[in-house]
């Protein structure tokens, strides 16, 4: 397993915090990482360094690095379909680097459209995470994740 499997983008590396918080201003939404294992965690800047092209990605990736387990974050405000765009492209460019974890991924939006929920985008992501063995949750506001 590495748990560094990119050199740069990183806020921190292989570090045993035990909350890490992720927040957007401009849409007022936070996912929050209670680490009550201890476990080592790296976490990484998609958006603008990871990727830096013009097409969609995703704000950031967590990695569990004791559980091999990789979460791609998306903050956003109403548009669950664009974070599941966000999200998917950014499993597609950065898959390859994460062989050995298992993908989640979360998305939090200041509202939910309920009609997206039935989406076709939405469904296709939902079944190829969990054929890449985790699950999609998307939460109104705040999301906490636990270990």
């Amino acid at each position: 397993m590495n748990c560094k499997p990119f050199v740069h983008c990183f806020d921190f590396i292989n570090q045993k915090h035990a909350i890490v918080v992720f927040s957007d201003r401009r849409s007022a939404t936070t996912f929050i990482y209670e680490n009550r294992n201890s476990d080592s965690l790296s976490k990484y800047r998609i958006d603008g360094c990871l990727i830096t092209d013009n097409g969609a990605k995703c704000d950031y990736l967590l990695l569990n690095c004791n559980k091999s387990i990789s979460y791609f974050i998306e903050l956003k405000g109403s548009d669950l379909i664009r974070a599941v765009d966000q999200i998917d492209r950014s499993i597609d460019l950065l898959i390859d680097s994460l062989t050995d974890f298992t993908v989640f991924a979360r998305i939090v939006l200041t509202r939910v459209n309920t009609t997206d929920l039935k989406s076709a985008k939405y469904l296709r992501l939902e079944k190829r995470i969990q054929g890449l063995g985790g699950n999609l949750k998307k939460q109104c506001r705040q999301m906490t994740e636990m270990n």
